[in-house]
């Protein structure tokens, strides 16, 4: 059950009684969003929904020994001589090391568990640091001559390691934007009635060139990455991570990043911490992150409306803050200026977002800290209306932050988290983008992709690319997410899926073997060497594109730059 299957029921409900015209004409009456969502909460407690949620979904699973020795038996066995998973054992660690309670044994086993595992993937340096974690979580003394003998080994072989990778230096391709210092000097934001706001260029642009480098307002952790990945940086960090002291799913590379995520958003997410991550999906999990978020600006809720309820903070952009002291709080100015296009969207589509906003609210006020936190009534409309702001602009304006693509893996196996970036959002979709976005951590850096002529649109792609899928798919995800009809040439022109590209003969390879084997090996090297013979074939024959060379090349442009951020899953390196 999630909170999609709670809105369907309901719906079929309000059907089959014939009473669904009756909600519909009632909810569509009231002007304010907090007065939709609570109107739609007073029916889902009327038919009975919480009181099924909170008996059918576990808020927060309890640390427990026995879950945890089951974890770690496990990873023993993936560890074993006879399978040597290392990746599968370390996360299997990491969950064991999640589930042992406080001042038990079985968190400093854990942590031994895992050095064994870095000691045998030589990572030496990991290994001791999980060594040092062992030994202040009361590692038991009958089991010390194991972890002594380890350190020994470990400090003899340290100076085998190899340094970590650090990842290329990008640097923007022009001189800083006078407004926006992050971007380049050549974009400007235009807007039209048709577009809404959008990014050109007034200069031409080829292939390569990086005209912006933006840190997130927020991000959050996507669940399957919760074994894998710091909560509140999102760096994988060699799974040298600690637990949190309360809940079994979230982990922090560091106490400073621990104590970061307790003092602000963890504080609320936590004692319901598995219940998201059973009801809800990523778009519900950024709105959320960006509303908690929004809230640590400001020492009161008061100050916080105060805020959002000024003229100047309405409709603004990453092009109208000051840069000259970028504060959260000015920061937050460009995210919550966001457009929500709610006056183009249907009452079913409103409804089932108040359902959403709905459980959400009902369960973060019922059983966390916030409703202290938010005060009286006042405070908790405010607060539902927020977070039924951000449920409409994160579809169309978070980002999926991902790695580099691997065989056999999905989209949601690359991606490991959401970001909500300001001047990113601005980018407008078209199914043959002409930029390329890619992430260290949680900082994107956007590449031009295809060669872009001054005064022409920079284009991002929503996820709906040519090359993979078909116009009427392409078409229908789009009109169904992002509320808008494509026109971009990749669908005006009806251009063809990888399969049915064709070979043109006046266009050579710059890609063979060598390239796919290399990039394939996440070669560091050879990628710093070859990413800029990608660029320049790419400017020279971009009027030949869409074609079977021009695709090949792009993919290993993709996979050089992926590299050289090391944008790459510790699980591809083992």
């Amino acid at each position: 059950m999630d909170v999609y299957d709670v809105s369907d029921d309901l719906v079929k409900k309000l059907n089959d009684w014939k009473l669904i015209n009756i909600i519909s004409a009632k909810f569509n009456e009231l002007k304010e969003n907090y007065r939709k969502v609570d109107f739609v909460e007073r029916a889902l407690i009327d038919f009975k929904y919480m009181e099924k949620i909170f008996l059918n979904v576990t808020l927060r699973e309890d640390k427990c020994n026995k879950r945890s020795v089951e974890f770690r038996m496990l990873g023993n066995e993936q560890f074993s001589l006879k399978n040597r998973k290392y990746f599968q054992a370390l996360e299997l660690y990491n969950k064991s090391i999640c589930y042992a309670e406080p001042n038990s044994e079985h968190l400093s086993i854990g942590y031994a568990n895992r050095s064994a595992v870095l000691f045998e993937w030589k990572r030496y340096r990991e290994c001791l640091a999980n060594i040092e974690l062992a030994r202040k979580a009361n590692y038991p003394a009958r089991l010390s001559h194991k972890l002594d003998k380890r350190e020994r080994d470990c400090q003899q072989l340290l100076e085998q390691q190899p340094p970590d990778l650090v990842p290329y230096e990008f640097k923007l391709s022009f001189d800083s934007h006078a407004q926006v210092p992050y971007i380049a000097d050549c974009l400007e934001l235009r807007e039209s009635a048709d577009e809404g706001r959008f990014v050109v260029s007034n200069r031409d642009l080829v292939v390569g060139d990086l005209v912006a480098v933006e840190q997130p307002f927020c991000s959050t952790l996507l669940p399957p990455m919760r074994y894998i990945r710091c909560a509140t940086c999102k760096r994988e960090n060699y799974l040298t991570l600690v637990p949190c002291d309360s809940c079994c799913s979230v982990m922090f590379c560091s106490e400073e990043c621990k104590q970061r995520a307790t003092s602000t958003y963890h504080r609320f997410e936590c004692p319901i911490i598995d219940f998201l991550h059973r009801m809800f999906n990523k778009i519900h999990g950024i709105a959320l992150r960006t509303t908690l978020a929004a809230l640590d600006l400001y020492p009161s809720i008061e100050e916080l409306m105060a805020f959002c309820e000024q003229p100047q903070n309405q409709h603004k952009c990453a092009f109208d803050l000051d840069y000259g002291q970028l504060s959260p709080q000015e920061h937050y100015r460009a995210i919550h200026g966001l457009v929500t296009n709610q006056h183009l969207r249907s009452v079913s589509d409103l409804f089932q977002r108040s359902v959403v906003c709905a459980v959400l609210k009902h369960f973060i006020i019922e059983y966390t800290p916030l409703k202290d936190h938010l005060g009286g009534e006042e405070g908790m409309n405010f607060f539902t209306d927020l977070l039924f702001r951000h449920l409409q602009t994160s579809p169309s304006n978070m980002h999926g932050i991902d790695l580099v693509e691997q065989v056999n893996e999905t989209k949601d196996d690359q991606t490991h988290s959401s970001g909500a970036y300001a001047f990113l959002s601005l980018l407008n979709h078209s199914c043959a983008p002409n930029t390329l976005r890619i992430y260290e951590g949680t900082k994107a850096y956007l590449f031009v992709l295809r060669p872009i002529k001054a005064g022409n649109v920079l284009y991002d792609n929503y996820g709906a690319h040519f090359a993979i899928f078909s116009k009427q798919q392409r078409l229908d995800t789009l009109s169904m997410q992002y509320r808008f009809d494509c026109k971009c040439e990749g669908c005006e022109l009806d251009y063809p899926t990888f399969g049915r590209m064709p070979h043109k003969a006046t266009v050579p390879s710059v890609t063979d073997d060598t390239d796919m084997k290399s990039l394939g090996a996440y070669n560091y090297d050879f990628a710093v060497s070859n990413y800029r013979k990608y660029c320049d074939f790419l400017t020279q024959y971009g009027a030949a594109y869409p074609c079977e060379q021009i695709s090949s090349a792009e993919e290993c442009l993709k996979m050089a730059l992926h590299i050289m951020v090391d944008a790459v899953p510790l699980k591809a390196k083992m």
